[in-house]
């Protein structure tokens, strides 16, 4: 006999429901089986006189669904056991706890059956339950009847009353892929098989590789556990980030954010998405600070795990260029920047041969120009890449994006960035002080044609926390840019014309805006130069002070709120002005100290050497020695040729 239930919920609801693509539908059912232990799932199909489908089946050898949770399941919307449970019989983590699954299966067809076989105290009992897409508020639950105790537990699905979009393409390769990429990292956790009219899903033959990365995400002063898992297929894969629970059941399916060169799917797995999911608040990730962090970290994992594997695939074709003398690059690599900039040249060397039309036709002699000019492009301006990409080596566009990704958006590039920015400042601070003390360019070197000119752009030297701001200008102007900087337009024009300021030059005004504690409080550097044949004497000291008072003084910085300090530099002092410097009470070179303001007399030498120290740790991390020998001040004479043309011919090339 069988029982009618009423599922107290608008129809309109149960349709909703309904509404989800084929391959979804099949989805539910796998995961329905997985909920209950089972460890063979066969989704097969029968054919009617025309070859199309008439019923589908689904059988699987899990622990059934017993009579009364039926009862319960069917007669609520909501009421699914696993609401209250988290673990199956066999301690798998449960995916479905909401009730929804089992209306979803009507997007594969009208009608459908349940069979259950399932152990009640020893006894085996089984019974149906039918759904009508016509009936949906009221699905039919037969009464349990004994059954032989040598028949197997699990549930049989049988589809009837087919969709008209469904055909034999359905299951075909395509589908089989993407039930792949849904429970591949769940088959890595449980042992099960799945079934496609008796063939079997065997995922050890669709991954081609797999990768696995922890990391944290900072909020609030609170770190969030994830865990980043990238497999690639051997098949090809529109790329999808699916966000799951620790145990790999994927809830939800979004965007990753860039399209990767390779067949992967990246799964973003974690107990902060299992509650978000339980909380009904992962539909709203878009909005989650936390999980869009996650996926900003999970983007860059990508990319990394996607230059790693094209940079082993590239080994073959970069050996066969090295042997017919093409590969532009002579020795091996040493230091971490050279390492990191061979990888990035081989993997486009790598999409070259792939992609481009006619590389392998052409002659050696031009096939060596094409590359030679890829490792410049690399080397130097980059924005020359993509023009060359298409012009000459006439990439297709989405290879020219893919290898912009490589070169913009991945860490190894700003690793070469910032590897490269520090090689360059140790070898500044290696030529600003021969600039300054070698006995052919000190005398020649003037503080606002050369020093000026190259400080302006180099304001590292003083440290990392000041930007620059102004230079070569009255201090009524840089008093101007100060209030500009503020925000403050409307008193640059009360600023009044002042003789005593308008006297006044310094050489370089740098400046740093942060909070010391008190929003609108700020600090501010100013540099007074001289050439390095110049002792600085007390009336050099005079002077910068008298900058500073002047400033200092002005009320529209109040000394609560705004600090400043001078500083006097050159390579040496005189007797007296040594003197001034070594005072008992504060540190040397403090020649005046008062409430939001301080006036130094620095060193060359000092300054260099500490900006030399700050960079010392990353300089043995490198592995990088600046080479002195006779090449003298290459660097600077190449970053600032317009700066020195005078003191270029005055000492040569």
């Amino acid at each position: 006999m069988a029982r009618t239930l009423n599922l107290e919920v608008e129809r309109d609801h149960l349709v909703s429901l309904t509404r989800v693509s084929p391959l979804n539908a099949l989805r539910e059912v796998i995961w329905n089986s997985l909920d209950a232990d089972a460890t063979k799932i066969n989704i097969s199909y029968e054919l009617d006189e025309l070859d199309g489908i008439k019923k589908i089946i689904v059988k699987d050898n899990g622990h059934g669904i017993s009579h009364e949770e039926a009862i319960q399941a069917f007669s609520s919307l909501g009421g699914s056991a696993k609401k209250t449970k988290k673990h199956s019989p066999n301690n798998r983590i449960l995916h479905g706890e909401e009730g929804k699954g089992r209306f979803r299966i009507f997007a594969l067809g009208g009608l459908i059956t349940f069979i259950s076989v399932y152990s009640d105290n020893g006894q085996k009992k089984s019974f149906r339950i039918t759904l009508n897409n016509n009936r949906l508020k009221n699905p039919e639950v037969e009464d349990p009847k004994n059954v032989s105790s040598s028949q197997n537990t699990g549930v049989t699905v049988l589809i009837d009353n087919i969709e008209e979009n469904i055909s034999k393409s359905t299951f075909g390769l395509a589908t089989k892929n993407k039930i792949a990429q849904r429970f591949a990292v769940y088959e890595e956790a449980y042992d099960f098989e799945i079934f496609i009219n008796n063939e079997q899903l065997d995922f050890s033959t669709v991954v081609k590789n797999t990768y696995t990365k922890d990391f944290k995400v900072d909020y609030e002063g609170k770190e969030v556990a994830f865990s980043a898992k990238i497999i690639e297929w051997n098949f090809d894969s529109e790329t999808d980030l699916f966000l799951c629970n620790p145990n790999g059941i994927a809830y939800q399916e979004t965007n990753l954010g860039y399209k990767p060169s390779l067949p992967v799917t990246v799964y973003l797995l974690s107990e902060y998405i299992e509650e978000l999911h339980k909380n009904s608040k992962l539909q709203l990730e878009n909005l989650d600070e936390i999980v869009q962090g996650a996926k900003g970290q999970i983007r860059e994992i990508t990319r990394d795990y996607i230059r790693e594997r094209k940079h082993k695939s590239s080994h073959e074709i970069i050996e066969k260029l090295k042997k017919e003398k093409l590969y532009p690059y002579e020795d091996e690599p040493n230091t971490p920047t050279e390492k990191a900039e061979r990888q990035v040249f081989d993997i486009v060397t790598l999409e070259v041969h792939e992609s481009s039309p006619d590389f392998d036709d052409q002659t050696p002699k031009s096939k060596k120009i094409t590359l030679q000019l890829l490792k410049e492009a690399l080397e130097n301006e980059r924005s020359d890449f993509k023009k060359i990409l298409k012009e000459i080596v006439e990439l297709p566009e989405n290879k020219v994006t893919e290898l912009s990704e490589i070169l913009e958006k991945t860490s190894l590039t700003n690793l070469i960035d910032a590897m490269k920015e520090i090689q360059d400042r140790l070898r500044i601070v290696y030529e600003l002080k021969e600039l300054l003390f070698n006995p052919n360019y000190k005398d020649k070197v003037l503080e606002r044609s050369h020093l000026h000119k190259i400080l302006k752009n180099e304001t590292w030297i003083f440290g990392d926390d000041y930007t620059y701001g102004a230079d070569d200008v009255s201090l009524r102007n840089v008093l101007k840019e100060y209030i500009n900087y503020l925000g403050r337009d409307e008193l640059v024009e009360k600023i009044p014309g002042d003789e005593k300021l308008d006297k006044n030059i310094p050489d370089v005004c740098l400046w740093k805006q942060y909070n010391r504690g008190t929003s609108g409080h700020f600090k501010n550097l100013v540099i007074e130069l001289k050439r390095p044949n110049k002792s600085i004497t007390i009336q050099e000291i005079d002077q910068i002070k008298r900058y500073a008072r002047v400033v200092h003084s002005d009320d529209r910085f109040p000394t609560e709120k705004t600090e400043w300090i001078f500083v006097l530099l050159s390579t040496k002092l005189n007797d007296d002005a040594e003197l001034e410097c070594n005072q008992a009470d504060r540190e040397w070179g403090l020649i005046e100290l008062k409430p939001g303001l301080k006036v130094y007399v620095k060193k060359w030498g000092d300054i260099l050497n500490e900006a030399e120290a700050r960079h010392q740790y990353l300089k043995k991390k490198l592995g990088y020695e600046v080479k002195e020998e006779d090449e003298g001040i290459i660097l600077l004479k190449k970053k600032y040729k317009e700066y020195l043309p005078d003191l270029v011919t005055k000492i040569g090339n």
